[in-house]
């Protein structure tokens, strides 16, 4: 995915077909004409299974794109979210680097050879391929992605072609992150008996990079295109492999609506970092009540019946949407499904006080803080060689990238830097201040006897100072704060709860004792993510389980008892830092092979969260990863359910922890009464200038 901030491009539309020359001596380019084939037939090759059902789409300047699928692929469902979609748009760059150089383009050896020169052309019409493939075209970025993730030959190509084609510069300079074109579409095409199967590539240039005259714009979005080959010999000898996964799995199988679920869990979680993306409640119709009126006034008198994806952005502070139509889902799938949930009724326990603990908590502060002679800023004192090399490395983060490499292929995220040296949680400006909102929220559960836990999860920064900075010196300075705290004004922020009769969860000293034990082992972070493993969300549910056989009511709970186990899952993906890196940086990553714990009820079946359980695991992505995506099954509810021995109902929301409230208490204040405890589990990072604020509860 390409990072970005939403942006409306202005640029110069030209008519389906037309090969419009651009002037462009105002701008200080050389205007070069368009080197390739271009007269002769174009095409726009309009997708025959998936379409823009939203009449007014503008690639350019909308705000919302609702795409219809008549069949359910990987394939389709990739390029209905990706190809042409506003929210993938590389911004055009600024001063200097969109005034250009006043260089002539040098087109001795285009994408450094990851297309075959001879092959390259921007009358898509003179394309040899059948109807039927120029119908079926592939979105490549996510294509590559996959098959990277499930290691399937000739993935690395793929991937190359991809790279090669992002970081043409033309002999223009300006830097890797300045990306003129990218690769966005591939197709198959069958070259004839006893040849291989081909596979050409869609590239399209930017709608600022206008040192070409004449781009060919089929389509007239804005954004010209070329075509081109993939040289067969650069697939290798195992492409058939790669050719048959594309074909028979990826282009042919039809996904069940668990599938198409978890599709769309993995896409918000890996968009959220750019776009603030959620999956949003889909009704019977929409739009509905609660959307924006700037989309339904973009959408006019249109409404689209029983989505079956709502997926909400809100990059700086802007609505989108990506919706999707999706024809003849078929059944959930799975052996299991809801077998557990199904085993009894709704189960409702007695009502009781709420009985917040903070003491301990705040006794434990207020010792570390006295080891630090009792002052806050002396602790800052204490901390400031590992915060300053934070301030270094996030300075560092160049425009349009949101992450930086560290040593022994650790990466990080500039939002959690941030948070580890951005001070006094509770000084930040007004609606950025999170303890008078918990505080609130705190007292609306208690009026009905629900008890609250509140949850921060530490970031990966916070666990590995050392494995930030790649250099020597940069290890020297972070490996002394291994296994310490390296942000004191957390642990002021958890004292700062308690004060207010919050009770905490504090993860932040376990997470610490088992990172001090070893050096990176137990791995609790991924190393190309911002989320916890395995035994890092297993650390977190026993903390949480512990406290929750504690309270007074568990008694009752615990006599419906249910005996879970795990059974070990693999997978394997880049992590959500990978495409947030600057240009340069992603190619020195390959995906990360990872192993989930999944939870088992006693029969065999795969453990399932339930809406009606006393128990709420209210929370953001920490909360979806391992549960609602990658291997499924084995998130954090999951395993706190197998702590206590029930199951737990999951609330959550991409990226928004702060806000997730307002997902609960939708289901109104009589609902809300039926539970004994809300477990509010969000990383620690959003509790520092969270992008949308920490908005007041408000409930029906």
């Amino acid at each position: 995915m390409l990072d970005r901030s939403i942006v409306a491009i202005s640029s110069t539309r030209l008519a389906p077909g037309a090969l419009a020359l651009l002037l462009l001596g105002t701008c200080g380019h050389s205007g070069v004409s368009f080197p390739w084939p271009a007269a002769g037939k174009s095409d726009s090759f309009d997708h025959a299974e998936v379409g823009t059902a939203n009449k007014n789409y503008r690639r350019s300047t909308s705000q919302v794109l609702v795409r219809k699928l008549t069949r359910a692929t990987r394939a389709n469902l990739d390029y209905a979210a990706y190809h042409a979609n506003f929210m993938n748009a590389d911004p055009a760059p600024e001063g200097a680097a969109l005034a250009g150089t006043g260089k002539r383009p040098d087109t001795g050896n285009p994408f450094g050879g990851a297309l075959d020169v001879g092959s390259l052309t921007g009358a898509s019409g003179t394309l040899p391929l059948s109807a039927a493939e120029r119908s079926h075209p592939l979105a490549l970025p996510p294509l590559v992605e996959l098959v990277g993730s499930k290691h399937i030959p000739g993935a690395d190509a793929l991937e190359d072609v991809v790279g090669k084609v992002r970081a043409e510069s033309w002999g223009l300079g300006g830097g890797p992150q300045l990306v003129r074109q990218t690769a966005t579409l591939a197709y198959l095409h069958d070259a004839g008996a006893g040849k291989p199967t081909e596979i050409w590539v869609r590239v399209e240039f930017a709608p600022w990079f206008k040192d070409f005259t004449g781009i060919p714009d089929a389509d007239g979005d804005g954004y010209g295109e070329i075509y081109g080959r993939i040289p067969a010999a650069s697939l290798g000898d195992k492409a058939a492999e790669l050719i048959a996964f594309i074909r028979d799995d990826y282009a042919g199988r039809i996904l069940s609506a668990a599938e198409i679920k978890k599709w769309a869990h993995q896409l918000a979680s890996y968009w959220y970092p750019s776009y603030n993306t959620d999956l949003v409640t889909a009704g019977d119709v929409w739009p509905d009540a609660e959307t924006e009126k700037e989309i339904t006034a973009e959408l006019g008198p249109q409404t689209f019946a029983a989505p079956a994806i709502v997926m909400r952005g809100k990059p700086q502070g802007k609505p989108v949407y990506n919706v999707f139509l999706v024809d003849a889902i078929s059944g959930e799938g799975g052996a299991g499904k809801d077998a557990d949930k199904k085993a009894s009724a709704k189960l409702v326990l007695p009502r009781t006080t709420a009985t917040a603990n903070p003491g301990p908590v705040m006794d434990a502060v207020k010792a570390e803080l006295a080891a630090h002679g009792g002052s806050w800023n002396r602790w800052s004192t204490d901390v400031a060689p590992v915060a300053a090399l934070m301030r270094r490395k996030l300075a560092a983060i160049p425009a349009g990238a949101k992450a930086t490499a560290g040593g022994d292929g650790f990466l990080f995220f500039g939002q959690s830097m941030a948070y580890a040296t951005g001070g006094d949680l509770e000084k930040q400006r007004r609606g950025r201040n999170p303890v008078p909102v918990i505080a609130q929220f705190r007292k609306l559960l208690a009026e009905r006897g629900v008890d609250l836990l509140f949850v921060p999860v530490p970031t990966k920064e916070e666990m590995f100072p050392d494995k930030i900075g790649s250099s020597a010196d940069d290890r020297r300075i972070g490996a002394p704060f291994v296994g310490k705290v390296v942000n004191p004004f957390e642990r002021k922020f958890v004292l700062d709860l308690g004060e207010k009769g919050i009770e905490v969860v504090d993860l932040l000293p376990v997470f610490l004792r088992a990172r001090a034990g070893g050096a990176s082992n137990p791995l609790l972070y991924q190393a190309q993510d911002t989320h916890w493993t395995n035994l890092g969300l297993a650390l977190a549910a026993r903390a949480v389980g512990e406290r929750v056989k504690n309270y007074p009511w568990y008694k009752d709970l615990a006599a419906h008892r249910r005996t879970y186990k795990t059974k070990e899952a693999k997978f394997s993906r880049h992590g959500d830092l990978h495409s947030r890196l600057p240009e340069a940086d992603k190619a020195r990553f390959q995906p990360e092979s990872l192993v989930g714990d999944q939870v088992v009820t006693k029969d065999g079946a795969l453990y399932e969260d339930d809406p009606d359980s006393p128990i709420v695991v209210l929370g953001d992505s920490f909360t979806g990863v391992y549960q609602l995506m990658d291997c499924e099954h084995a998130g954090v509810s999951a395993h706190i359910a197998k702590e206590i021995g029930y199951p737990v109902d999951l609330v959550m929301s991409y990226g928004g922890g702060p806000n997730v409230r307002q997902k609960l208490l939708r289901r109104g204040l009589q609902e809300l009464a039926t539970k004994k405890l809300v477990i509010w589990m969000m990383t620690a990072r959003d509790l520092y200038d969270f992008w949308e604020g920490w908005q007041p509860v408000t409930a029906k």
